[in-house]
């Protein structure tokens, strides 16, 4: 049931998002499919206790994630996360 959820998710996502994923992962390729599914989310204007909550994940594992793909665009800490996977 959860995976199927997650698949009717990712299906109505792309849907919405056609391009999307595409540019981020072309941007950079060497995001994990949590932090890929994040970045869904915050394109979807996700709150993260929205996000902890839909990925069943603690809040430290979220600002994990997030420093990660930060890390990753090479972003800083005054940079918003949040605008920049918007801008995508």
């Amino acid at each position: 049931m959860i995976v199927e959820q997650q698949y009717d998710f990712e299906i109505n996502f792309a849907k919405i998002y056609p391009d999307f994923t595409r540019h981020l992962v072309n941007k950079v390729n060497d995001l994990t499919p949590r932090e890929i599914k994040v970045c869904m989310l915050i394109k979807m204007s996700f709150s993260n206790s929205q996000i902890i909550n839909h990925l069943k994940i603690s809040k430290y594992t979220l600002a994990n994630s997030r420093a990660s793909i930060r890390n990753k665009f090479g972003l800083s800490r005054k940079e918003s996360l949040t605008n920049f996977i918007l801008s995508i």
